[in-house]
């Protein structure tokens, strides 16, 4: 993996300082914008450059053919408002409840347009702070001893950021930033990352989460990627990862049935949903996994998952 990768998808220890030294200042995002980002250079152009970059190869967008391939293809070519409101932390919760029905999203305490906005005086002892278009968190475990003049900075770090820019993820474009304050469901929570292919679950992919002591966004790390019969495939990944064998979670057919309602219409998209006790939950819909530069170690999935994706002309 690059530099430029480890400073993405790292978040832990000095590459996470590195990465908020970089990009968490006015400057900085304004460098890395000119420099990194381009946002003046044509889109695909850009794309082009960044796979370069990122997997050591130029990619043919003009007859994609590979997973990263396609997924680039849909950044210039799938450009339907729907994929916006997806990719919407906050609006996603109505799409949500009408596809699968209420109670499958993690609940709703606040939203503001300002961190600076947040009355913290009102909300529960506990609770989780995002935004609603790209990742991290912030977690309160005790409000008394809650730092909240850094989660406002925090929050703005993370609202100055654009997926779209850096990455020309096309989705997040348009999204209307803004602050969510959503019900603390625990630590340590277990991922279940759904990858559905023109409507159908084929993989799901299990993080396991470690909640870090400040409340930011927990550390990841990847156990595996279960076929739809709950088979552990060899797939492995260029990311901190672990042997362990993940039994099947107990709402595995309410998952798949839940993912599956959410990817209705869609070429592709992640579903990352929670297990509690068999109830499920959806987390958030991902368009472009890992930004549309997927690290398989063994190429022949990202091969597979190519020929999984259906994009329209080969219908």
């Amino acid at each position: 993996m690059s530099l430029l990768g480890k400073l993405r998808f790292t978040d832990s220890g000095i590459i996470y300082s590195i990465r908020k030294a970089v990009v968490g200042t006015k400057l900085g995002r304004s460098l890395a914008n000119r420099f990194l980002y381009r946002p003046g250079m044509d889109d695909k152009a850009f794309i082009i450059k960044q796979y370069r970059r990122e997997l050591g190869e130029t990619p043919d967008l003009d007859h994609p053919r590979n997973f990263n391939e396609k997924n680039n293809w849909r950044k210039l070519h799938d450009r339907r408002p729907i994929l916006t409101d997806m990719v919407d932390k906050y609006k996603v919760k109505s799409i949500i409840e009408q596809r699968v029905g209420a109670g499958h999203t993690f609940p709703l305490i606040g939203v503001w347009d300002r961190p600076e906005d947040i009355d913290f005086d009102s909300l529960p002892d506990q609770f989780v702070l995002k935004t609603n278009h790209s990742g991290g968190i912030i977690a309160c475990r005790d409000k008394a001893t809650f730092d909240r003049e850094g989660a406002v900075s925090e929050l703005k770090d993370l609202l100055a950021s654009d997926y779209f820019v850096r990455f020309r993820e096309w989705a997040y474009k348009d999204v209307e930033r803004k602050v969510i304050c959503e019900k603390y469901m625990g630590e340590n929570l277990t991922d279940y990352k759904n990858y559905c292919f023109n409507g159908k679950l084929m993989y799901t992919f299990v993080w396991e989460n470690r909640s870090q002591a400040d409340g930011r966004k927990p550390v990841a790390t990847f156990c595996g990627a279960y076929d739809r019969n709950w088979n552990r495939t060899d797939i492995e990944l260029g990311y901190l990862s672990s042997d362990k064998v993940v039994p099947c979670p107990p709402g595995y057919e309410e998952m798949v049935e839940t993912a599956e309602k959410m990817a209705k219409d869609t070429i592709f998209v992640r579903v990352d949903c929670y297990d509690f006790s068999g109830h499920i939950y959806v987390g958030e819909m991902t368009m472009y996994p890992w930004a549309g530069f997927m690290q398989f170690k063994d190429r022949k999935w990202n091969d597979r998952f190519g020929e999984l994706e259906k994009l329209p002309y080969e219908e």
